[in-house]
């Protein structure tokens, strides 16, 4: 299995300053890929958390996530995430 790729890592760690922002979690700054961004596990966001991040991604990466991804599948993870923002961030 191979890592993320050095556009993800730095998308991963921008993610997780966002999210330890976002939640006032600093833990989450060095939250791993898989760490699962919505539920009671992980990340625990809930709808006010995750429209803050979504934001942020628009803002920071220039993706609107919500208007890409109408299923939001690629909230299931950091990881996940991550990967959809660099398929899809304005080269």
């Amino acid at each position: 299995m191979t890592g993320p790729s050095p556009g993800e890592s730095m998308i991963l760690a921008g993610l997780r300053d966002m999210l330890a922002g976002i939640t006032g979690r600093a833990e989450l700054a060095a939250a791993p890929p898989q760490t699962a961004l919505l539920g009671p596990d992980g990340a625990g966001l809930d709808s006010l958390t995750g429209t803050l991040l979504l934001t942020e991604v628009q803002h920071r990466f220039g993706v609107d996530v919500a208007a890409e991804d109408l299923s939001l599948d690629s909230l299931a993870t950091l990881g996940t995430l991550a990967t959809f923002i660099a398929a899809h961030a304005p080269r």
